[in-house]
């Protein structure tokens, strides 16, 4: 009985290894990365926390612009604050900036913010048109590929070259939509009312 129970939990503990393997796997051959929206059953708050590199997406050569995906907010999540600290400043040749936005390219969260200079920890000022559900339900039609709302970061520069150095650390929390009265898992396209 002790080998069987011994070989069922080796069998079970490779199912489950093989399961996550496929499951990251799955997760790696979108292009561009497909990101389920985060949101625990619990009241807490919830944040997304991603690095912003230098090279994390294709500059062009000469001034412009750039942007890539770095996550998902759930349908009516409710963004409440951010947060930036660049240990490395980004060193084009005139200007360095990111956004970050709940479309390709937006604004929608946070205005353009300065990562051409090294900064320490420190709050950034959500739009406030958009503080709260306003740039994430309440009626508007779900853009993320799994439900919700994907969060875009825009990096720009101004100048002759393009930064080969710097690196931005970023927060965003939000409050999810898990007290009860709220729609759960909009589908892309579909819309859903405030809660």
């Amino acid at each position: 009985m002790r080998k069987f129970l011994r070989n069922a939990v080796a069998a079970l503990g490779v199912l489950l290894a093989t399961a996550a393997a496929f499951n990251m796997s799955a997760f790696a051959l979108t292009n561009p990365a497909t990101f389920s929206p985060r949101m625990f059953p619990n009241q807490q708050t919830h944040y997304l926390r991603f690095t912003v590199n230098y090279n994390s997406c294709p500059l062009p050569a000469t001034a412009g612009s750039c942007n890539f995906k770095v996550g998902a907010l759930p349908y009516n999540a409710f963004v409440v604050r951010g947060y930036i600290q660049v240990p490395t400043a980004f060193n084009s040749t005139t200007t360095d900036t990111i956004n970050i936005g709940t479309a390709s390219g937006g604004a929608q969260l946070v205005s353009a913010q300065s990562t051409h200079t090294a900064i320490a920890g420190t709050a950034l000022t959500i739009v406030a048109a958009n503080l709260g559900i306003a740039a994430t339900g309440n009626g508007i039609a779900a853009t993320g590929n799994d439900g919700g709302f994907d969060v875009w970061v825009n990096m720009a520069y101004t100048g002759a070259s393009a930064a080969t150095q710097g690196q931005a650390i970023v927060i965003l929390e939000y409050f999810a939509p898990n007290d009860g009265s709220c729609l759960q898992n909009v589908p892309f396209g579909g819309t859903a009312g405030a809660c």
